[in-house]
């Protein structure tokens, strides 16, 4: 059986082996610091401008990342709370039963819906009605998965709690996006400041001289 003290001893020699071999490669150390936090690599490398400027900008987003999972999480936790004292969900139901009660004013109302399409595509159009049964078997809400809400004002504001989840949920992933860009940004900024360039002359003729410059990567 594998313990937790296990794990850590294992997470430790891998990242002893990690640090060795980055140790052995300065070049590839910068680039490894940069993607661990961005920013760190330039500092390093004595870029003070830049490695500020990724650093502050990875702690921002760092930040809202964090808080808008956290508030996400509070969010989800309070329209299910209120959907169940004011439609009467039940607290165990899937993320798509909280989007279906978020369009319809009770379950009556979604089956009615249901029943209709069902009915003019299996029942009159193809004229199969175990194919009309089976569809309303499979696609209305009964028993537990019933919801009525107390009133339109009820409807309305458990709409407007999902509309700012979506919003926390849009903060949330544009964080992440943010922090994987900074990352990008910051090992191609450092795997250029680390670069080898060579600058030289060579005659060129009796009275010329050729320039030439070197990038090793």
């Amino acid at each position: 059986m594998i313990t937790r003290s296990s794990k850590l001893l294992f997470c430790l020699l891998v990242l002893i082996l990690v640090s060795s071999a980055l140790a052995a490669q300065p070049r590839l150390a910068y680039i490894g610091m940069s993607a661990l936090l961005p920013g760190s690599g330039e500092l390093a490398l004595g870029n003070t401008n830049r490695g500020v400027v990724l650093l502050t900008s990875e702690i921002l987003a760092g930040y809202s990342f964090f808080k808008a999972g956290r508030d996400m999480e509070l969010q989800k936790d309070a329209y299910k709370k209120y959907a169940q004292h004011y439609a009467g969900v039940s607290d165990n139901m899937p993320d798509r039963h909280y989007q279906v009660i978020q369009d319809y004013m009770s379950s009556e109302e979604f089956n009615d819906f249901q029943d209709m399409m069902a009915r003019n595509y299996f029942y009159i159009y193809l004229g199969d009605e175990q194919a009309y049964l089976d569809y309303l078997q499979a696609n209305t809400y009964t028993g537990e998965e019933s919801w009525q809400w107390q009133s339109s004002m009820h409807f309305k504001d458990y709409r407007d709690m999902r509309r700012r989840h979506q919003r926390l949920k849009i903060n949330h992933n544009l964080a992440l996006g943010i922090m994987l860009l900074n990352r990008a940004i910051s090992m191609v900024d450092t795997a250029l400041l680390t670069r080898d360039m060579n600058l030289y002359a060579t005659p060129l003729g009796l009275d010329g001289m050729m320039l030439s410059y070197e990038m090793r990567f």
